[in-house]
């Protein structure tokens, strides 16, 4: 296979690293542009989170692929190459294919068996798709790795109690706060992490919810539902912090919406405040971190918690791979019988061919007979040709499985001249 996965992840990069290659959307539009251009690139699709900027391409050669994303990603992001050396995943062929399936399964996630990563491969597989960025062989490999997926989180424990980044970062300030029922809350930005973030703040029995975004009508519904929650207007975000005990930050800004000098101006200094940033790029300042009273956290510092919850699951990691196994057992099976499929469209179309003209020639010879028993005849002409050519197909797909696909549709071109 063809199929490479070349990224910086969680696991081996700093979140420093991570914001400066996060894929903005005039970006994704560039770097797919760059790519179609590039006949290297046969597809390919970018997934660009909070915990990962990846690239699952099909390339010309595999051998070359690691050094050609070494230069895209230095040159598209103006990196020197030590940033990248020893802080990148490379995986090629299987190895990537079952990267891709593992992820979609949440096996690779901060937090085990997280539900949020599935939603953000469709999103990317989408958008490749919308740009032409990805065709057969991708979209193949997508779909089947996001039906997996679905059917673990369906078949195991691992779809139970589903955690989030979000669920980690209020389990964070719980910890921090010895407990959160009488602990006023601001929450900045009203995505879905944010969103994920109010839903457990509110099981927690908070006693107030700021929420600050630049709409008031997103958040209109569940104010009206819970009294406790408060919109307030993105340019009053220094308004509320002497009130608050809490910050949670989770904005799609590319830069930070908290500054150091501003903050410290109108920060209550001394009190204690518990900051959680879980954007990236991040959405705090770090130097605010070194203020007197000020507790922050960033999405890798809450690795803790996210370890807690891996070792608790980790019995289910076996259990999901044997689901993965199987699906990629059948992917490689489609995989290998590609150059197969167009010889076996050809032959049958090339069979139908000539049934129909000499059912026509016969037909004319017979004019005489009733339709009833044209009909008869030609149902049991069309049942002989496909028995025929039945057992001829099944061997050429069993080439393919093995590994003779391109060999046997060679022989196929050459000896039936197709």
């Amino acid at each position: 296979m063809k199929v490479v996965v070349f990224g910086i992840t969680h696991k081996n990069s700093t979140i420093t690293l991570r914001e400066k290659v996060a894929f903005s959307k005039s970006m994704l539009q560039k770097a797919y542009n760059i790519m179609k251009e590039d006949p290297f690139i046969k597809e390919g699709v970018i997934l660009s989170t909070c915990n990962r900027s990846e690239i699952i391409s099909v390339v010309e050669d595999t051998n070359l692929a690691e050094k050609w994303f070494k230069n895209f990603y230095t040159d598209f992001f103006q990196l020197k190459q030590e940033e990248l050396e020893g802080h990148y995943v490379f995986k090629r062929k299987k190895e990537a294919v079952t990267y891709l399936y593992e992820v979609c399964c949440g096996l690779d996630s901060l937090v085990l068996g997280e539900d949020q990563i599935l939603g953000q491969v469709k999103e990317a597989h989408h958008r490749a798709m919308e740009v032409k960025g990805c065709g057969k062989v991708l979209n193949k490999l997508f779909l089947d790795a996001i039906t997996t997926a679905k059917e673990v989180k369906t078949k195991t424990n691992i779809s139970e109690n589903p955690l989030s980044i979000s669920y980690i970062a209020v389990k964070q300030v719980e910890k921090q706060l010895k407990g959160l029922i009488d602990k006023k809350v601001l929450v900045i930005g009203f995505g879905k992490m944010s969103r994920l973030a109010v839903e457990h703040l509110i099981d927690r029995g908070v006693e107030r919810i700021y929420i600050c975004n630049r709409r008031r009508e997103t958040i209109e519904a569940l104010s009206n539902k819970h009294s406790h929650i408060q919109h307030i207007d993105f340019n009053r975000k220094y308004d509320v912090l002497k009130e608050v005990d809490i910050v949670i930050t989770a904005t799609g800004a590319p830069h930070y919406i908290y500054h150091k000098e501003e903050f410290e101006v109108r920060y209550d200094q001394g009190r204690e405040l518990c900051i959680v940033d879980i954007a990236l790029p991040r959405d705090i300042d770090p130097a605010i971190g070194e203020i007197e009273g000020i507790r922050l956290f960033h999405i890798d510092q809450l690795k803790e918690i996210a370890d807690e919850n891996l070792a608790s699951r980790q019995n289910l990691i076996k259990e999901v791979r044997q689901y993965i196994e199987v699906a990629i057992d059948s992917y490689e099976d489609w995989y290998q019988c590609l150059p197969i499929y167009p010889k076996i469209e050809a032959i049958k179309n090339y069979s139908q061919r000539l049934t129909d003209e000499e059912l026509e020639k016969m037909f004319k010879k017979l004019s005489h007979i009733p339709e009833k028993d044209r009909e008869t005849i030609e149902i049991i002409v069309r049942s002989l040709v496909k028995k025929m050519w039945r057992k001829p197909i099944l061997q050429l797909k069993d080439a393919g499985v093995k590994g003779k696909g391109e060999e046997m549709a060679s022989f196929v071109d050459e000896f039936l001249g197709l």
